[in-house]
């Protein structure tokens, strides 16, 4: 399988899996004056925020072994607070407070683990008395092929024949269709015009020559895949 991405160049032959949730973390509103007749949901999400601070850096020691792209980084990846918020009014106890999470996970690691730990971590703020719930926004798992399977060779060759120069393989950062495919065993790949730089960014663009030469990538790798399954 070969899908079109903004690969700035590069062959993507792995992405990283996802577990994204949002955390609710719930209170009792009053008034200021009467705050003490409340429970704030805000301060409550601090000892929260701490516990998974703690498996954040556990979390952002590992490293993976697959190439990356210069502006990357190897180290796993937690992040807190994507999104936010708090409260009505300033003058109001807040009775709800909430905040994203997002484990981006190497395909060293195991998603169902890491999903595992993370809710176990939350579970546990609930056993110490903290009123909270969750929502999953998104879950997926990661995935790699080698490199030297029959279609990366042959995208590796289109490229190289179009562009004069060999493709790097590299992993994507984010999440890739391709994981669809390489659970049932099947080698898939990303490469496409466009720069994951500017990428989902209100200045999007893509060079209409890069959509040219990716074209003629495409219909060479085809033609390179077919003739070799006739023969």
């Amino acid at each position: 399988m070969l899908t079109a991405e903004p690969t700035s160049g590069v062959v993507w032959n792995a992405n990283r899996g996802a577990i994204t949730l949002r955390v609710h973390v719930l209170g009792k509103s009053a008034h200021v004056g009467l705050q003490h007749q409340g429970e704030n949901a805000f301060e409550r999400t601090h000892p929260v925020v701490e516990k998974l601070l703690e498996w954040k850096r556990e979390v952002e020691q590992r490293k993976t072994v697959y190439n990356i792209g210069a502006e990357q980084t190897r180290n796993s990846i937690l992040m807190l607070g994507g999104q936010s918020g708090s409260g009505a009014n300033f003058n109001v106890v807040p009775e709800k407070s909430w905040f994203t999470v997002d484990r981006r996970i190497n395909p060293e690691e195991d998603l169902e683990e890491e999903k595992a730990r993370l809710l176990t971590i939350l579970e546990g703020c609930k056993r110490d008395g903290i009123p909270l719930q969750w929502e999953i926004l998104q879950e997926g798992g990661s995935a790699a092929c080698r490199e030297d399977e029959a279609l990366g060779r042959a995208l590796a060759r289109s490229v190289e024949t179009v562009t004069g120069e060999r493709p790097r393989f590299e992993m994507c950062p984010g999440l890739l269709e391709t994981r669809f495919y390489a659970a049932q065993g099947m080698p898939a790949y990303a490469y496409g015009p466009g720069l994951l730089s500017v990428a989902h960014g209100p200045n999007e663009y893509v060079d209409l020559r890069k959509v040219i030469d990716s074209a003629a990538i495409y219909a060479l790798t085809a033609m390179d895949i077919l003739t070799a399954a006739r023969t």
